[in-house]
């Protein structure tokens, strides 16, 4: 099992748009990854994968 992060940029800048953390590590999980966490409002998730969609 391999760890990944995953930086994603410009999220929740700005204040329209909002992306919740819980919604986001829903969706990790939902793409199949494990034990995704997030870390603060960043957009910055920490995810297990035997593969990257």
């Amino acid at each position: 099992m391999t760890h990944y992060i995953a930086l994603l940029h410009a999220v929740n800048v700005g204040g329209t748009g909002k992306l919740l953390m819980i919604e986001l590590k829903a969706l990790c999980d939902g793409l199949g990854f494990e034990a995704a966490r997030t870390y603060i409002a960043s957009g910055n998730v920490v995810f297990t994968s035997d593969t990257v969609r």
